[in-house]
């Protein structure tokens, strides 16, 4: 009888597929080289990205005032 492997989904939050993303430096580095890889290969994307940037932007910058007053 064949022995049947479970598949494991995502360890945890943070991982991209099987590329585990840590939130240091490094990983900023590995997720900005993936934008840029997604920018230059996936020209359906670059709206998308530059989206999220604006927002990702735009909250940051809401947070990062309220915590400074």
């Amino acid at each position: 009888m064949p022995r049947q492997i479970e598949r494991q989904g995502p360890s945890s939050p943070n991982t991209f597929g099987n590329l585990s993303v840590p939130g240091t430096r490094a990983g900023a580095i590995v997720s900005l080289g993936l934008v840029v890889i997604a920018w230059l290969v996936i020209p359906l994307a670059r709206p998308f990205i530059l989206g999220t940037a604006g927002l990702g932007l735009l909250i940051g910058l809401i947070l990062w005032w309220k915590h400074n007053n």
